[in-house]
Formats: C-alpha cells, sequence, structure tokens
C-alpha cells in the first residue's frame, strides 16, 4: 500500500473533500474546505475530481514524505522545498517527488491552503464523503486534525510525471474591500441604527473564532428586545447571526445546524471564500448587495473556476 507520512502537520492541517450532503438534518453539517476556490485549483492541477480528498492547510505549511513517486499540487503556497530544491511558486501549481524526498510546503500566501495528491487518499468515507466532521468527530483521518508520525495510504499514480508545466496565478490575498452581504433574513428584527452599525463600522476578527464561525469584535448590531428569544431554525454557511452580546458571528462550513440567533445577513459563496483567507489583523467591513447581485456574483465565480477547469484538463 502506498502512503504518505505527515513529519510536521503545522498548526491545524485536515483532510477534507466537497462536502458531506444529506444528513444536516440528522445535525451533521456540510464540513468541506473553506475556501473552496483554492481546493478545487489544487484538485484540477493534480488531476483529480473536485469530490476527492485533500489536505486543508492553516496558517502555516507541513511536511511530509511519500514511498511512491507522486505528482501533487499546492494552492496557496508560496515555496516548497522538494529534497534539497526549492521552488517559489504561483498561487498554485503543480509538482513531482520521488520516493524519501521530504516535501516541505512552506509560508501560506493568505489563511488557508491546500494539498492536493493526484488518485486522491486512499481512506473509506464516511456516510458518502471523505470530509473531516470535528464536532462529529468522523470522516478526514480518525476524524482529527494531522499529527506527527500519521501514514496516510494514497491511491496509485500511473503516471507520476509532468508533461507540462501547469499553474494558477490568481492573486485573492490583496483584495480587502468590504465583504459583500444580502441583507436578512432576520433585518427587519433590528433598529436602522443596528444595521447603519453594521454597515458604518468596521471588525476585527477574534481570537475566540474557529471552524464553525469568525467571532467579530466591534460595533455592536443590537435586536429589538422582543426579538431576543428566537426558536432555532436552520442554518446556512455564510449566516451573520448576532448573539446576546451583540456582536457578530460568521458561520462556516462546520457550524451548527441549526441557531437561534437572528441572522442580520448573508455572505454569497464568493464572499465566504474570500473571508476564509482574511488576514486576523485587518479590519473588515461590509456593504449590502441585492439577492440578484450575489446570485450574479456566485454564478460568475463558478463558471470562471469551470472555464479555467476545463482549460487545464485540455491542456494538461
Amino acid at each position: 500500500m502506498n502512503m504518505i507520512e505527515i513529519l510536521k502537520p503545522g498548526p491545524f492541517s485536515h483532510i477534507q473533500d466537497s462536502g458531506r450532503r444529506g444528513y444536516e438534518y440528522l445535525g451533521l453539517s456540510r464540513s468541506g474546505p473553506l475556501d473552496f476556490r483554492l481546493f478545487a485549483v489544487a484538485q484540477t492541477l493534480a488531476g483529480n475530481s473536485w469530490d476527492e480528498a485533500a489536505i486543508e492547510m492553516t496558517y502555516q505549511g507541513l511536511d511530509f514524505i511519500s514511498d511512491t513517486p507522486i505528482v501533487f499540487s499546492v494552492a496557496g503556497v508560496q515555496d516548497v522545498r522538494i529534497g534539497s530544491h526549492l521552488y517559489q511558486l504561483e498561487s498554485g501549481e503543480r509538482l513531482v517527488a520521488q520516493p524519501g524526498e521530504r516535501i516541505s510546503l512552506g509560508t501560506l500566501r493568505g489563511q488557508r491552503a491546500y494539498l492536493a495528491i493526484r488518485g486522491g487518499f486512499d481512506i473509506s468515507p464516511v456516510l458518502g464523503s471523505h470530509c473531516t466532521d470535528f464536532t462529529a468527530g468522523i470522516g478526514g483521518w480518525h476524524g482529527r486534525s494531522l499529527r506527527a508520525g500519521d501514514k496516510i495510504p494514497i491511491k496509485h499514480c500511473v503516471d507520476a510525471s509532468i508533461s507540462s508545466r501547469v499553474s494558477w496565478s490568481q492573486d485573492l490575498w490583496t483584495d480587502h474591500s468590504p465583504l459583500q452581504v444580502v441583507v436578512g433574513p432576520n433585518a427587519d428584527e433590528f433598529p436602522a441604527s443596528s444595521l447603519h452599525a453594521l454597515f458604518q463600522g468596521t471588525y476585527m476578527i477574534t481570537p475566540a473564532s474557529n471552524i464553525m464561525g469568525i467571532r467579530l469584535q466591534g460595533p455592536p448590531v443590537k435586536p429589538r428586545v422582543e426579538s431576543s428569544t428566537k426558536q432555532s431554525k436552520g442554518t446556512i454557511p455564510g449566516a451573520i447571526q448576532v448573539p446576546p452580546d451583540a456582536q457578530p458571528i460568521i458561520l462556516l462550513n462546520q457550524r451548527g445546524t441549526v441557531g437561534g440567533y437572528p441572522v442580520v445577513a448573508t455572505l454569497p459563496s464568493p464572499e465566504l471564500w474570500r473571508l476564509a483567507q482574511w488576514p486576523t489583523a485587518k479590519t473588515l467591513s461590509f456593504v449590502a448587495i441585492s439577492p440578484a447581485q450575489a446570485q450574479a456574483l456566485s454564478k460568475k465565480a463558478f463558471q470562471d473556476l469551470m472555464t479555467w477547469h476545463q482549460y487545464v484538463t485540455d491542456h494538461a
């Protein structure tokens, strides 16, 4: 059985695929990559489908070795060392390594990056998915983040070579314009002064943030008193909940599937991907767009990604 061994796991590296769907009614979140665009780039460069599993790295890269020749890709990493060779990379690139060569993934361009290996990981799916659900403790590699010494099976790669150098050079890490959101569905439960505070103020990402949600600190967004207690309803990634302390929380893929806090606005998927790369030391703000604008934004992002995917597939 072919495998990779994790030598240095980085602060929070774990396995994700495109998501575990169809079980939210049981309380299991979708999970999946926080920056789906960069995840798809890594899988495309590796020659994989977007349903394969990849490793999501947070804040810092990892080191590993393989016992077999591998073609792999990284997206969101500035530099990679393979043995004694150091490569300065575009935003995403495809590389090859020989058995026993130490592969060191260095500084990340943003907050998250992705490692995909051609063929994917040879691990058993749980409820139809390889993604790690940390709340339930299932999926991925034993339902947890990676540790030094983990030996993860990989599928056999027939062609461990690179016929042509293919990269992806789009810069996602310099756009810190206001995050675009759709107002609602509970915006009517907030007075005009609170909505003004949300859209005119700036916020910091707090250390209390985690894989379930981004907690913000800034101007309070207070709902009316009568709306302080609500019946729990289903939640979605990108929803901006407001808890009793009036400090917004942006829900991520591993959020609780139900919640009772009012939702003042929601981020479309491409803006949620942008948030996944947001520097923790940089303030953020919001701007309101219409549902039609949000749909157009999402449609264009997916179409652009699919067009690039097809180009790489045709020219690999």
